[in-house]
């Protein structure tokens, strides 16, 4: 190799690592991350309204456990207390981040098990949204995650919470 490219090809390739870097800063988890990992990266992408990123961290099948409505105006379904885990993100994403400016989740992991190809992640996570009007509700509550060893690494298989109905008003997406 000619001496002259050696520079170029360093710097790209540096360039090329810094953007992967900041790419996965977002929401993605590290190719070999372990489960705790895979729940903050899931938890980032929800903070940076990156619901591709986060459902791509979802196992196929994954389960959300919902106890009661998190938000007031949102029924929690009649058919269970358990829904597809990326429809429900797909359906009430959009809607949250419609009428908030800030929608900040921060899990603080509290135990982590693994066992083979299963395993549990609880976390103690803080919530901060900001509706469009200003106001600002937060929130404090146990998840529980349950992740399934995939060929794509850990996923996430089922969430279930503690979590308490707030009284965020939930309407209709504001039409562009």
């Amino acid at each position: 190799m000619e001496c002259g490219l050696v520079k170029p090809i360093i710097v790209a390739m540096m360039f090329t690592v810094a953007l992967a870097q900041v790419a996965g800063a977002a929401g993605a988890a590290p190719a070999k991350a372990e489960p705790a990992e895979v729940v903050q990266a899931f938890n980032r992408a929800l903070t940076a309204r990156k619901l591709q990123d986060a459902t791509a961290l979802l196992a196929a099948g994954s389960v959300q456990f919902t106890l009661r409505a998190a938000h007031a105006g949102v029924t929690a379904g009649q058919g269970g207390i358990t829904s597809d885990l990326r429809t429900h993100w797909n359906q009430i994403g959009p809607v949250l981040f419609a009428v908030t400016t800030t929608y900040r989740r921060v899990p603080k992991i509290l135990d982590t098990r693994v066992d083979g190809d299963l395993a549990t992640v609880w976390a103690q996570v803080a919530t901060e949204t900001v509706e469009r009007g200003g106001k600002t509700n937060q929130a404090s509550f146990s998840e529980l995650y349950l992740l399934v060893k995939t060929a794509d690494g850990w996923r996430i298989g089922g969430i279930a919470d503690n979590r308490g109905t707030d009284n965020l008003a939930v309407s209709d997406p504001p039409s562009q």
